[in-house]
């Protein structure tokens, strides 16, 4: 049995105690002196390119780094994020996500499948996306949608002449969101009122304007899930508290690429070359091309915005939980024992399963360095 002592985030409040937990959490005690430490239930990202110096393109090894870095900032559950790519390069993704699943490595986050974004975005809001892109193949859907590993699915509705993507996602259980798009505001209000998600909400999409409706807009009033990138560059505080107040199942995501952990230097997204420096990550012109984010540091971002832990929990595992219909991830008697455990902003212990697959005291601190 383990224990672990400090200030547990339940749904309502924090509160000073003890966890008695194996694989599943067996008790909740409260305590009047406990440790510095915040327990948050198991952060989970389900849009990460990369970390490590590794990319999901790269196929088993990039994955693999991905979740080994990730990990040790606090990470316990993610989905392997694509780049728009010809068939094949996908297929060989799908391949890799296979064999990581069937063998996690010990200390690392949990692969819990893929998010496809794209290939079907839109050629106009491609940001720093390879221009592969083109219009739905059925079949193409079809096979990945029939592998069973492919969780979540970005799109842009204009490519989607057939309009058959919606009932192909529901019929293999995987969830759309609309993203990399400037599709029609009515179209894009049909979508989410049907139960659409949205892509890094405010990225590559057209935006606000109060005399031309956008994808933007119709997200702020009808989406009930979107992504928002918290690393303090891709949204400003404004934006993020706008759209905190509108959408009621915002939650956060990192865009995290090959430089996610690491100091500043040169890397690739998809086989692009990108660069890290002043805490972004760019095109060589300039365009932000994912994040060198972590989820400590999506943490710190959403404190320095003057959320309280619930609502942090709520953004960092609850909502993506329930997102993919996932089994209950909170800290309760039953559930999971997956926490991430912060002293001062810094994440000092990551638990899977009941299983310390990080400890700040136990090994060197990976700091992102720029």
């Amino acid at each position: 049995m383990n224990e672990l002592l400090g200030h547990i985030v339940l749904p309502d409040r924090v509160m000073p105690g003890r966890l008695l937990f194996g694989r599943y959490i067996e008790a909740i005690e409260p305590k009047n002196e406990v440790p510095d430490f915040i327990i948050l239930p198991g952060i989970l990202d389900w849009h990460v390119h990369g970390g490590g110096g590794g990319d999901v393109m790269d196929g088993e090894s990039g994955i693999r780094a991905l979740a080994a870095t990730h990990a040790r900032f606090g990470l316990t559950g993610f989905l392997a994020t694509t780049v728009t790519a010809d068939d094949d390069e996908i297929d060989q993704v799908i391949d890799s996500v296979r064999k990581v699943m069937a063998t996690p490595d010990p200390n690392s986050a949990q692969c819990f499948g893929i998010h496809l974004e794209g290939p079907f975005l839109s050629k106009a809001r491609l940001g720093a996306q390879p221009s592969k892109t083109r219009e739905v193949a059925k079949a193409s859907l079809e096979r990945w949608f029939k592998s069973g590993l492919v969780r979540v699915m970005s799109y842009a509705p204009e490519q989607d002449i057939s309009e058959i993507v919606p009932e192909i996602a529901k019929n293999n259980g995987v969830k759309i969101q609309i993203g990399h798009t400037g599709c029609a505001y009515h179209r894009a209000r049909n979508l989410l009122s049907l139960g659409c998600g949205v892509t890094h909400l405010f990225n590559a999409m057209s935006g606000i304007h109060h005399r031309a409706a956008s994808v933007a807009l119709a997200a702020l009033n009808y989406a009930d899930y979107s992504e928002i990138i918290c690393d303090g560059v891709h949204v400003e505080e404004p934006a993020f508290q706008l759209a905190r107040k509108s959408i009621p199942s915002l939650y956060s995501v990192t865009d995290g690429t090959a430089a996610s952990g690491m100091p500043d230097g040169v890397y690739h997204l998809g086989g692009q070359k990108v660069i890290k420096a002043n805490n972004s990550v760019r095109l060589q012109d300039g365009t932000l091309a994912g994040s060198a984010a972590t989820a400590e540091q999506t943490v710190q971002t959403l404190r320095s915005y003057g959320l309280k832990w619930p609502e942090i929990a709520e953004f960092t595992a609850m909502r993506p939980a329930r997102w993919l219909d996932l089994k209950p991830l909170g800290i309760y008697p039953g559930h999971l024992a997956n926490f991430t455990v912060f002293k001062d902003l810094v994440c000092h212990q990551t638990w899977i399963e009941g299983r310390l697959i990080h400890s700040y005291d136990a090994a060197e601190k990976y700091l992102n360095t720029s």
